[in-house]
């Protein structure tokens, strides 16, 4: 099957009243002449030094020889394991490389650790023999405090393994970062740097999504092939009109500033994870200045609704879509990543925002730190205990007054297979019985993904917020704070940010037991929503 993209003929005419300004403008070879005044004038240097994802897959081919190399070297030395340390644009596309590409038999496996939940830190340095294992440490800036508490940790352990804990870490940074340093201080294997010219949600098929493809056995030229040829179909000698990345990022930016700004992303076959990057590259693209479009990954589909654009991605052509998007070889996944790279690009030029920054990211981190060295100056949302009918009924109250635009449910849990279920189930619940769209997200790993969009982009949404009692300590090594500590302080930090924003947030604590607390919560909304 090849790749191919498809747009509801209802849409042909909104996208070529817009072809023909963006070709009186020549817009589409100003983005690959990189003219940061394509988004803003005066120019930030924030945009002119974000472009590099344009020439991603033919730059990026220069790491193969070095990424192959370390394959080979892994399968020959027993490598059984790959732990990839880091969040957002360092982890997400690596865990979609992970569960779509073709792999070698007897290639290691990926393993990411982007939770700074206590229990989910112990169960994956649990299940790992420190002796077989490599940890692949990935951050652009070198200072993500997750990833740095990762490193520590998992250094700590490793050092008690093995005798030289150095040469089962790679780094991969930006040229000159601080982790670029540790890993020189501390004998890494190697620092494979990358182009500093590509934001985080922008570096699928930079140094940051090609290494950990590489290491569990993914062909990574064949994936650059598959990303040149989305290049190719978004070129600026391409008609408007036959360019899926302007068709589709016009689409969704005219259709949200006319109130559909909901894109429900419906992943198939070999993109059946791609709607986990999806939603970083939209919401933290788009989602600022009270405008964005906000990214559904799977979920209920509510039929005939006017507030979203439903893309289908796989490999058959989804029923009642604005866009298919259909292949079947695993690899031409990079090809659909760089056509929505370039969509989001575009529509946020047509939504007048800049897609390569993210201001309301900082403020929650800087209040989850304020909450973590007690100065933390906003009142607290605390959360409610499960048992408490207090919460259920904010929360039907929130939800029954005044229609929400959305509803997002952000668990700062564990990932497991039955808390998915669970979370899925209570998802299901309130958009079939509210006629909503419902997003999920496990914290802190959405704050470097949808976080952006929460604050900064439409008004209307409603926050519930889960967290646990998250067991006996967890040190960092070498820091003054707990993972107990620091998973606490980006939940408070999180609903003060919200409230600070004038969100509307729920907060419940269900206890020790996450399976019972969750089927709690699942019966208390059932009860109050059917």
């Amino acid at each position: 099957m090849t790749f191919h993209i498809s747009i509801d003929p209802r849409h042909t005419s909104l996208i070529a009243r817009e072809a023909a300004r963006w070709r009186e403008q020549d817009t589409v070879a100003r983005i690959w002449r990189r003219d940061p005044t394509v988004w803003a004038d005066p120019p930030g240097s924030e945009i002119a030094d974000r472009l590099g994802w344009l020439d991603a897959p033919e730059h990026a081919r220069s790491l193969v020889p070095s990424i192959r190399a370390l394959y080979r070297r892994a399968v020959t030395g027993g490598i059984t394991d790959i732990v990839l340390c880091g969040m957002g644009g360092s982890s997400l596309a690596p865990e979609v490389f992970a569960s779509t590409l073709p792999t070698t038999q007897g290639s290691p496996k990926l393993t990411v650790m982007d939770s700074t939940h206590p229990e989910a830190v112990r169960q994956v340095a649990s299940s790992l023999d420190y002796a077989s294992t490599w940890f692949v440490v990935s951050s652009k800036s070198g200072e993500t405090i997750e990833t740095m508490s990762f490193l520590r940790y998992f250094w700590e352990r490793a050092a008690s393994a093995v005798q030289d804990p150095g040469r089962h870490f790679i780094a991969v940074t930006d040229p000159g970062s601080n982790l670029e340093a540790i890993a020189a201080e501390k004998g890494f294997r190697t620092t494979v740097t990358a182009d500093p010219d590509v934001g985080g949600r922008y570096s699928a098929l930079t140094a940051f999504g090609l290494v950990p493809a590489g290491l569990i056995g993914a062909d990574i030229t064949s994936l650059l092939d598959a990303a040149a040829r989305g290049a190719a179909l978004c070129g600026a000698d391409v008609r408007l009109e036959d360019n899926p990345g302007f068709a589709i990022g016009v689409l969704l930016a005219l259709r949200a500033r006319a109130g559909a700004d909901k894109a429900h992303f419906l992943g198939s076959g070999p993109a059946g994870t791609l709607g986990i990057w999806i939603e970083q590259l939209v919401a933290e693209s788009t989602g600022k200045q009270g405008v964005g479009i906000i990214p559904i990954d799977g979920g209920p589909l509510l039929h005939g609704s006017p507030d979203a654009t439903v893309v289908s991605i796989g490999e058959q052509p989804g029923s009642e879509t604005d866009v298919s998007c259909t292949f079947g070889d695993p690899y031409d996944i990079a090809t659909a990543m760089f056509v929505l790279e370039f969509a989001t690009a575009v529509a946020g030029a047509v939504l007048g925002v800049n897609p390569f920054n993210q201001p309301d990211v900082e403020v929650a981190k800087r209040l989850a730190s304020e909450a973590m060295s007690g100065s933390l100056a906003h009142p607290d949302i605390a959360p409610t205990d499960v048992s408490s009918p207090l919460w259920v009924e904010t929360l039907t109250a929130a939800l029954t007054g005044t229609r929400p635009t959305y509803v997002s449910i952000q668990a700062y849990l564990a990932q497991s297979s039955d808390t998915d279920a669970l979370l899925e189930t209570l998802r299901g619940v309130i958009s079939r019985s509210l006629d909503v769209y419902v997003t999920t997200g496990y914290g802190p790993r959405f704050l470097h993904s949808t976080g952006q969009l929460h604050k900064g982009g439409p008004a209307g949404g409603v926050f519930l917020q889960i967290v646990n009692e998250t067991g006996s300590e967890l040190k960092v090594p070498g820091a003054r704070y707990t993972f107990n500590e620091l998973i606490e302080a980006q939940a408070r930090g999180d609903r003060a940010a919200l409230a600070e924003r004038g969100r509307t947030v729920v907060a419940l604590n269900i206890g020790s037991g996450t399976r019972r607390g969750l089927a709690s919560v699942l019966q208390q909304v059932e009860e109050s929503f059917t």
